[in-house]
């Protein structure tokens, strides 16, 4: 799955840099240069994207060249397609002896296919589904990584591109736990929540990318989940930028058993892992209706052909999804179901009151009928109960309104289902946390949590940079963070208070002192320059780090980051003071 050999050529490009640098920033002469280009191999079905490919890797030789030595030679290009160049499928490649070179390393794209389209792929998938289990969605670009893992030489690391649902489908789970427990995997780059990186037409492909080593994790090692964030540089298309708090160092039994920590660290991690993980141990709707009996399931779906008899939809009340919003129900948009086939007409049962109608929607709207017959499709879920319970129905539907902040919060933060920034799935709702007493009884730092999830991250994570989260702090969001700082670090080291903060130009340094004392901020416009060196960090022309820093000095803890809000909401001080705790207690105080 070379193509034209964008991979083949960058890689090209990367060994002959780093061969100069071992040689003193020479250039390598041709014959260096034919030497480095033949440990170059790819492979793809398509003849012609051989032969581009061989002409992108010539035309590379060409450029790290001089003039005159350009000029100078002759016989300059190596003879590729059929000797590093391979016009097959890759798994019939891998098979019959066309990759006998050592392997130390794989990079690329893999096809997005759910399918095995060719006798090798087949093959290969067979092989797979004997190993381990049925492949997830027959998905080829699953089957990629895998033998590409099994292709390399001991040590060796691999970098590919896969599509998201591999982090993100439940149905991709004992895959994760095979590749985890089977690879040293080093890094997941998440890319989910950049719409439109690899957009074709009205497409969004989603992805992430996977770095691996081809050897057993090492006991107590731990992989990065980087989460990528859409930033005006990405809409640019100038390149990304990483933030210290989109980092996340997770242990092997992290990445294994807990399915919902990828979603967690889409906003924020750490804490919100922890929130997650308790809800989720509780009873949850889904069972307590369950328990009850009661009739619950999603709405009808129209169709514009087929259909089974539907004389208890058709020419019946109907309410709309989009009628049920945060506000209530919107009754005047009730209509009469018209005329049409019908695929899945579930039972009359389902729209027989009393009943409650939740939207699969991230807010939860919600609606208790109690008395008639009345209709929805199948972006609305109904819980049925018997005349006889109507007051639990309503128990639920005040448990719904009581908790609606951490439950939008923790449907957010769970749902596997991110392709759609609103939308969520039938599962989700039933998996919503109902413990017996109907009280999440939440710890105020969840509600913290909580708070920063529904007011900030379901737009940072839908909107980017045009979310509220990356425009500037303001002073009463700045004593907010303090105020839970000094409170999470006052908890075990004494009189730690706030003074008030210097600002610079997208910065601001935030001290704190353990009892009395004052900054003095003579000359602290001199350092704009430096502060911008040490919080900005650029690797390359395509990726900025942006770093915080904790400067402790004598009785003060001094916080610089930049001055975006994401830094400074309540839940980041939450984090940072965790980290603070921790580096106190490393220093032995």
């Amino acid at each position: 799955s070379c193509g034209s050999g964008v991979f083949l050529v960058e890689a090209y490009k990367r060994m002959i840099a780093h061969w100069r640098y071992r040689h003193g920033w020479a250039r390598p002469d041709g014959a260096t240069l034919k030497r480095l280009l033949q440990r170059v191999h790819g492979v793809d079905l398509n003849p012609d994207a051989i032969e581009l490919a061989a002409f992108s890797l010539c035309l590379a030789l060409c450029e790290a060249l001089d003039t005159p030595a350009l000029r100078a030679s002759s016989k300059l290009f190596p003879k590729l397609r059929g000797v590093s160049l391979h016009e097959s499928c890759f798994f019939a490649a891998r098979t019959g002896g066309l990759l006998s070179a050592p392997i130390g390393a794989v990079l690329g794209n893999p096809p997005f296919e759910s399918r095995l389209a060719t006798p090798g792929a087949q093959a290969s998938g067979e092989r797979f589904a004997r190993a381990y289990g049925r492949l997830p969605d027959k998905q080829v670009a699953y089957l990629f990584l895998h033998e590409s893992l099994e292709l390399l030489q001991p040590g060796g690391v691999l970098c590919l591109l896969q599509q998201y649902n591999l982090l993100y489908n439940k149905n991709a789970a004992d895959l994760r736990r095979m590749l985890f427990e089977r690879w040293a995997v080093r890094e997941l780059l998440d890319f989910t929540s950049i719409r439109g990186l690899f957009a074709r037409g009205s497409a969004d492909t989603k992805v992430i990318a996977v770095v691996a080593e081809a050897q057993p994790p090492r006991p107590g090692s731990k992989l990065l989940h980087a989460t990528f964030r859409r930033t005006g540089r990405v809409v640019a298309q100038r390149g990304f930028d990483l933030d210290y708090y989109d980092l996340h160092w997770l242990a092997q039994e992290q990445a294994t058993g807990d399915p919902s920590v990828w979603r967690s660290d889409l906003f924020g991690g750490g804490r919100v892992g922890d929130f997650v993980a308790r809800l989720r141990s509780m009873r949850t709707l889904g069972e307590y209706a369950k328990s009850r009996d009661w009739h619950h399931g999603e709405g009808f779906i129209a169709g514009k052909s087929g259909g089974a008899p539907a004389a208890h939809i058709i020419g019946q009340r109907f309410l709309p999804s989009t009628a049920l919003t945060s506000q209530g129900a919107d009754v005047s948009q009730i209509t009469v179901v018209e005329d049409q086939p019908i695929v899945r007409p579930r039972t009359a049962r389902l729209f027989t009151a009393p009943m409650l109608l939740i939207r699969e929607h991230i807010d939860l709207p919600s609606h208790i009928v109690r008395k008639g017959y009345l209709t929805y499709s199948d972006q609305v879920i109904g819980f049925c109960a018997p005349p006889s319970e109507v007051g639990k129905l309503g128990q639920v539907k005040a448990w719904l309104d009581a908790e609606i902040r951490p439950l939008r919060a923790y449907i957010a933060a769970s749902s596997p289902k991110v392709q759609k920034a609103t939308a969520v799935m039938q599962a989700d709702i039933e998996a919503l946390p109902y413990p017996p007493s109907g009280d999440l009884e939440l710890s105020p730092n969840e509600r913290i949590i909580a708070d920063d999830i529904v007011d900030y991250y379901r737009d940072f994570v839908r909107l980017g940079e045009k979310s509220a989260m990356l425009r500037p702090c303001g002073d009463a969001e700045l004593a907010g963070f303090c105020e839970v700082y000094a409170r999470q670090v006052h908890a075990v080291y004494r009189g730690l208070r706030p003074l008030p903060a210097y600002r610079w130009p997208g910065a601001v340094c935030q001290p704190f002192v353990f009892g009395a004392g004052a900054v003095d901020w003579a000359g602290a416009e001199a350092l704009r320059e430096r502060l911008g060196r040490l919080l900005a960090d650029r690797r390359g022309e395509t990726l900025h780090v942006h770093r915080v820093a904790r400067i402790f000095d004598g009785a003060f803890v001094f916080l610089l980051k930049p001055d975006r809000l994401r830094y400074w909401l309540r839940s980041a001080a939450l984090r940072d003071a965790d980290e603070t705790l921790a580096e106190l207690h490393g220093q032995g105080l």
